[in-house]
Parts: C-alpha cells; structure tokens; sequence
C-alpha cells in the first residue's frame, strides 16, 4: 500500500514537471520567435527597397489612423487626466504649503510614468484592437494567400508599415496628451485659486524640475511602446490559421500580451535609466 502511494506520488509530480518544463518551453520559444520578429521589422524596414508605392501608402494610412483620427480621443484623456491628476496634485500640495514640489510630482508621476503607458493602451484600444480584426481574417478569408500569389511580402506590406506608424504615431499622442494634460491641469488650478502664477511660471516650473533623461526616456518609452504593441498586434492576427480560433478570442488575448508588453517596456526602461 505504501509502495502504491508512493508511485502515485512519484507519477504526479512527473506530470507536474512535465507540464511546468512544457510551459516554460513554449513560453521561450514564443520569446524567441517575437524578438526574431522584431530584428526582421528592423532590418527590413532599413531597407531602402522596402519603400515603394503600396507599402508608403500603407505607412501613411496607418500613422494618420493613429495620430490624427485619435487626436479627439487624446485630447479629451488628457482633459480628464488634467482634471484627476494635476489639479489634485496641485490641490493637496498647496492645503500642505508644498506648492513649489508641483513641477517633481508632476514630472514623477506624469511624464516618467503615466504618459507611456496611457499612449499604449490608446493605441492599442484604437488602433491595435482593428488590426487585430483586420490580420486575423488574414489566412481565413484568403487575401494573404492571394499577396503570395502576387509576390508580395506580407510582413514588408502588413506588419513594416503598422509597427513604425504605431512608433511614430505614440510619440504624437505623448506629446499631444501631455500638453492637454498640462493645460487642463494649470486652468482648473488657477482658476480654483489654488495657484496665482501664470502659465508661463507654471511651464517653467516643471521644465525645472526635468532632467536631461526626462527628454529622452520617456519618449522612447513610448515609441518603443508603440513599435511592440504592433508587433503583438500583428503576430496574434496572423497567428489565427483557421476559423476554428474564434475571431472573439482574438482581441483579449491581444490585449493581454499588449498590456503585458507595455508594462514589460516600462519596466526595463525603469530599471535600466
């Protein structure tokens, strides 16, 4: 009896094992393969040859979805974040007689942080959860098949053009958001009686309070954001070989990886600046 119990246990923890040692292998080699991906991108898109007619086309396309149509969408999650954010920093600072912290808080929490992963997760909401849609009819409604057919490359004309307008397109959203973000927070502000300085102080207070690294890493903070949400996006789409992976399943597991992704990518940035 107790050498039966014994190989029971024994068996279980080798299927244990075994499903943790396959899990770990298929998390690798999925590793593996984006970075190849990304490398591709890379040195395709460096290619001067890559650049002909469909693919700019495409470019553009793509980067006026992202930076122009999401204009509205930006400026007003920068209304609101003004509102929660700044305002409500500036509020509590100035009840504790702190006021001459508001530029450090805002550039700790806003630009360093808060920006990078706001701008992932509009892109992707916008713009990532479409191509998502749009690639994972891709093999199924046979329109890639019929690129081959033609000579074209599917990543030079689907994924190149979607992973640097998406790059380009979050530094424009970043940009655009946290001067929504800024105004909104310093009218509100000024006009609660919170703060007498005008504008022009209250922009020179925060550039102040930045450093050199702060007009550099956060913007590739999100253009870095930008180019992997692409890639997530793109890969998850065409990774959809038949219609028996339902075209719902599709858009929340983009959305895990890409969240998964912009966390990663703020992290290292975090830890390696």
């Amino acid at each position: 009896m107790a050498s039966t119990t014994f190989s029971f246990d024994r068996g279980r923890f080798r299927r244990a094992l075994g499903g943790l040692g396959s899990t770990v292998r298929q998390g690798t080699g999925n590793l593996l393969l984006f970075v190849s991906l990304s490398a591709t991108v890379l040195v395709v898109a460096s290619r001067r040859s890559t650049w002909r007619g469909p693919v700019w086309a495409e470019f553009i396309r793509m980067l006026n979805a992202v930076a122009v149509r999401s204009l509205s969408t930006t400026v007003a999650t920068g209304l609101l974040i003004g509102i929660a954010l700044v305002s409500q920093a500036v509020y509590w600072l100035a009840a504790t007689g702190q006021t001459g912290l508001v530029g450090q808080v805002i550039v700790i929490l806003l630009i360093r942080e808060l920006t990078p992963i706001l701008v992932g997760l509009l892109i992707f909401g916008r713009n990532g959860t479409a191509t998502l849609i749009e690639l994972g009819e891709a093999h199924t409604g046979g329109w890639l098949r019929q690129f081959e057919i033609q000579g074209l490359d599917p990543m030079i004309l689907l994924v190149v053009p979607r992973a640097l307008a998406f790059a380009l397109g979050a530094f424009c959203m970043a940009t655009v958001l946290l001067l929504s973000t800024l105004l909104t927070g310093y009218l509100i502000a000024h006009g609660l009686g919170l703060i007498a300085y005008s504008i022009w102080d209250f922009s020179d207070m925060v550039q102040r309070a930045m450093t050199v690294r702060d007009f550099i890493v956060p913007p590739l903070k999100c253009i870095f954001i930008g180019f992997f949400v692409a890639l997530v996006c793109c890969a998850t789409g065409l990774g959809r070989r038949d219609e028996g992976d339902e075209l719902q399943r599709i858009v929340p597991r983009g959305f895990v990886r890409s969240a998964l992704a912009i966390l990663v990518i703020n992290g290292v940035f975090d830890l390696v600046g």
